[in-house]
């Protein structure tokens, strides 16, 4: 794989700041996804198929950014790196939508739950 240069680290920044926009034009925040109100709707399946229409058509549009810019440049690292992106916001998304903001209902000590680790349930 070729080394990097301070154009593709540029242009990756950029990448991310744009497919950042995308992905909130199409799916709603990993916040809401993950939130009782969403889990709780009698159109969650609904709401689910229209997050998953989502996350293909800000694929594709990101993707083809990515496709664009390394046209332009001759440099795979902006369309490899445009794939990264997606596959953080759809994982994101997928991981919102399996793990509602419910189950986190146990914190660490000062109250902040870590997305890094699951806690085991309490005993009741």
């Amino acid at each position: 794989m070729e080394k990097a240069n301070t154009e593709d680290i540029s242009i990756v920044i950029l990448l991310i700041g744009t497919a950042s926009g995308v992905f909130a034009g199409f799916c709603p925040s990993w916040f809401t996804v993950s939130s009782p109100f969403f889990h709780e709707q009698e159109a969650k399946a609904g709401n689910v198929s229209r997050i998953r229409y989502g996350e293909v058509a800000a694929t594709a549009i990101v993707s083809a950014m990515g496709y664009a810019v390394t046209k332009t440049t001759g440099r795979k690292t902006p369309l490899i790196a445009s794939l990264g992106i997606c596959a953080v916001f759809v994982a994101g998304y997928e991981y919102m939508i399996a793990h509602p903001s419910k189950n986190d209902s146990q914190k660490e000590p000062g109250g902040i739950a870590s997305p890094w680790k699951r806690f085991p349930k309490q005993k009741e």
